[in-house]
């Protein structure tokens, strides 16, 4: 579908202007840059995975497996950015990130981990929001209520969205997302 490959497009591009523009992906290890780079990457390989149907379906497996790291790792690894910008302790932080390790070890012992990686969702939701509310960083809150909508958009395997595919609308909340969890980040920098 090239409206797949289109918004897939959108994604990465939004994806690379976020990587660009964000002043903390200087720094050897960050953990937003690296959600953000997993987010271009699946999107590079979606636009060809969606665009070249006929050759695509040979990269199936690799834009799963690039998916499932990016719905483990992005809303975590951006809750602890965000509670370090805020100068939290890193210790709970860091545990935001930490969440990440089950799931990704439920699926390399080929266990079930879809409704873990939601409740990990749900609860990385919850502290985005109450830290950004905390703090008046309405960036923040658009961003995590643009994060659990486009979750939502593919839930249940929905098909279509108003005759839309349900994964091009997730990929536009998820360009959303990117740009307001970026100006979050921007909006109020410590000396962390």
């Amino acid at each position: 579908m090239l409206s797949s490959a289109f918004s897939h497009l959108m994604l990465a591009g939004t994806g690379v202007y976020c990587l660009v523009s964000y002043p903390g992906c200087s720094k050897k290890f960050n953990l937003p840059c690296m959600a953000l780079k997993l987010i271009v990457t699946n999107s590079m390989i979606g636009m060809w995975r969606w665009g070249i149907p006929e050759n695509g379906e040979k990269l199936d497996k690799v834009y799963k497996l690039t998916g499932l790291f990016q719905n483990i790792v992005t809303l975590p690894f951006m809750v602890t950015e965000a509670w370090l910008i805020y100068g939290y302790q890193k210790e709970l932080a860091y545990l935001h990130s930490l969440t990440a390790v089950i799931p990704f070890t439920l699926y390399l012992a080929d266990k079930p981990h879809d409704d873990l990686i939601d409740l990990i969702v749900a609860l990385n939701f919850e502290s985005l929001m109450i830290v950004s509310c905390m703090n008046e960083n309405y960036y923040g809150v658009l961003a995590a209520l643009c994060y659990i909508f486009s979750r939502a958009a593919v839930a249940n395997n929905r098909q279509e969205i108003e005759e839309i595919p349900s994964r091009d609308v997730s990929n536009f909340l998820l360009c959303i997302f990117c740009y307001f969890i970026m100006r979050s980040f921007s909006y109020t920098r410590c000396a962390c």
